[in-house]
């Protein structure tokens, strides 16, 4: 039954089980930290990848050329907007990471994003990753490393040449 569950309702079960249960606080805690830490750098880029690839079209259109409120949108700053919005979950969680102090899980996260990215360097045409531009996913790649450095977060220095090799020279 737990299994049909939303996940704001397991959220609640688990509130709830806490509060009947104080004794198991601790081993709640246990397991969140060891969720924090047990990330993974190809499941990210995996993610990210998806999530680049994966925006739709129609999204795309509504949000082009003519848009009620706006005036007129150009198809490069829609996609851009649609990519960064896809990119937003990714960041949030490098950020939440680094605050709880978990850097070396933050590390993986930004490793995985970037690789994600470097997956995604020559999108398929008519894809709103491609309209975004061919220097957008670089640039996003640059803007992961930046932000890591403003948290703090050292990326291991074997990450470019066994993730983004052929981005070296430019990030």
């Amino acid at each position: 039954m737990i299994g049909s569950l939303t996940l704001a309702e397991r959220s609640e079960v688990l509130g709830l089980l806490l509060s009947a249960h104080p004794e198991l606080q601790g081993e709640a805690e246990r397991v969140a930290g060891a969720l924090l830490l047990s990330v993974s750098v190809e499941q990210i880029a995996t993610e990210v990848e998806s999530a680049l690839v994966g925006i739709p079209l129609d999204a795309f259109a509504a949000r082009a050329g003519r848009v009620r409120g706006r005036g007129y949108v150009h198809e490069t700053d829609a996609a851009w907007e649609l990519v960064e919005e896809a990119m937003g979950p990714f960041r949030s969680d490098l950020e939440r990471r680094a605050a709880l102090g978990v850097t070396e899980a933050a590390a993986r996260v930004a490793v995985g994003i970037i690789t994600g990215l470097h997956r995604v360097r020559e999108p398929e045409m008519g894809t709103v990753l491609a309209n975004a531009g061919d220097e957008a996913p670089p640039e996003l790649a640059a803007s992961i490393l930046d932000l890591a450095a403003t948290l703090g977060v050292v990326i291991p220095d074997d990450a470019p040449g066994k993730h983004w090799s052929s981005w070296t020279d430019r990030l």
